[in-house]
């Protein structure tokens, strides 16, 4: 199946082509894999609702920055929002 991880140990989990764009509705979960040695490239790994299909995302879509970039966003958002006690 194009786009789905695999699970070889010690080894990239994407292989092949990856999915340049995925309905947003459909993400459960989005997870930004950084590289290795065994692996040296940067891989993102979308769940979809409903099915807990996974499916390998290109890092260098549009979208997949646009997703990373928000997320970023967010979390600094959150972390400026804690009040910082002395």
């Amino acid at each position: 199946m194009i786009g789905s991880p695999l699970y070889n140990k010690g080894r990239c989990r994407c292989i092949g082509s990856s999915a340049d764009f995925i309905h947003l509705k459909r993400i459960e979960k989005f997870e930004v894999i950084p590289a290795t040695p065994m692996c040296q490239q940067i891989e993102i790994v979308v769940t979809m609702k409903g099915t807990a299909e996974e499916r390998c995302m290109n890092p260098k879509s549009k979208q997949a920055q646009n997703i990373i970039s928000n997320l970023l966003k967010k979390r600094n958002n959150t972390t400026e929002a804690i009040p910082k006690q002395f």
